[in-house]
C-alpha cells in the first residue's frame, strides 16, 4: 500500500489526472457533436471561417512538437531526472494529445441549426426556448445569450460564419428567436 501511495505522490497522480481530463474532453466532444432526433429537421450547417482552420493548424503543429519533445525526453532520461519524472512526462503527453483531439474535433464540427434548436460546435445543444437574444458582432460572428447555463459553460456562445451565410442565419434567427 505504501508503494502505491508513493507512486501516486511521485507522478502517478498526474497520469490519473491526464486520463480524467481525456475522459472529460471526450464527453464534451460527444455533447458538442451528437445529434438526436428530438432536435428536429436540419436547417443549415455553418462553415467554420478560414481563420478558425488556420488557428487549428497552428495549434496542432505546436502541439505535435510539444508531444514529440515530451516523448524524446521520456525515451532519453537525463542523469538529473528522477524515475518518477518519466511518469509525469507520460501523463503530460496523454493530456496534450487529448487536448489536441478535443480542439480538432470541436473546430471541424460545424454549428448546425435545427427546427427545435441549435447545436453549437463548442457549446452543445441549445433549444430555441433557451435563447434570450442574438447579437451580431462586427468581427463576423453571432453571440447567442442563453437563459439556462450548462455545466462548464457560460451564459452565451458564439457562432462564427463565412460572410455569404449571414443572410440565411439572420433569417433563421428572425423566425425562431424574435
Amino acid at each position: 500500500m505504501n508503494g502505491i501511495i508513493d507512486q501516486l505522490a511521485h507522478g502517478g497522480a498526474f497520469i490519473l489526472a491526464a486520463i480524467g481530463f481525456l475522459i472529460f474532453f471526450l464527453t464534451q466532444i460527444w455533447r458538442a457533436v451528437h445529434v438526436e432526433e428530438s432536435y428536429g429537421e436540419n436547417l443549415i450547417s455553418v462553415k467554420q471561417p478560414k481563420k478558425e482552420w488556420l488557428l487549428l493548424a497552428f495549434i496542432l503543429i505546436v502541439g505535435i512538437v510539444v508531444v514529440f519533445r515530451l516523448f524524446m525526453e521520456y525515451g532519453n532520461p537525463g542523469e538529473n531526472m528522477p524515475e518518477s519524472y518519466r511518469s509525469v512526462l507520460l501523463g503530460g503527453a496523454v493530456m496534450v494529445i487529448g487536448l489536441l483531439i478535443f480542439l480538432a474535433i470541436r473546430t471541424v464540427s460545424p454549428t448546425r441549426f435545427f427546427t427545435n434548436g441549435i447545436l453549437v460546435h463548442d457549446y452543445g445543444y441549445v433549444p430555441w426556448e433557451d435563447v434570450i437574444s442574438v447579437d451580431r458582432l462586427p468581427d463576423g460572428r453571432f453571440q447567442i445569450f442563453v437563459n439556462r447555463t450548462k455545466p462548464f459553460k457560460g451564459k452565451s456562445c458564439f457562432i462564427r460564419y463565412e460572410a455569404p451565410q449571414e443572410a440565411a442565419l439572420t433569417e433563421i434567427f428572425r423566425k425562431y428567436v424574435y
